[in-house]
């Protein structure tokens, strides 16, 4: 359920961990993702291969594109995730609640 545009997500898999915890639950706000993505902030976005997945922009490139890592040593690498477009992105992380 979404709430002014803020919608809490839980977290499976450990590619964000130790930075978010696996069964942690992540707030996300869907209208923070017009504003201007920064490096180091964390976002839910929608990959085609991969589907919903939680990454840390690495680097935003001259096209635009998000480039974005994982946290964890056994995530995905920058290169596997590949460049993402802003309406791949489905909002910023604000805040993470740990198990």
């Amino acid at each position: 359920m979404t709430f002014l545009g803020f919608k809490i997500w839980k977290v499976t898999g450990h590619s964000m961990f130790p930075r978010i915890p696996e069964s942690s639950y992540v707030l996300v706000c869907h209208w923070l993702k017009k504003m201007r993505l920064k490096p180091e902030q964390t976002i839910l976005l929608h990959s085609q291969q991969y589907g919903v997945i939680i990454k840390t922009v690495a680097l935003i490139d001259s096209n635009g594109f998000i480039w974005c890592k994982g946290e964890n040593l056994s995530s995905l690498s920058v290169e596997e995730i590949g460049p993402v477009s802003q309406h791949q992105v489905i909002g910023r992380v604000l805040s993470v609640f740990k198990k």
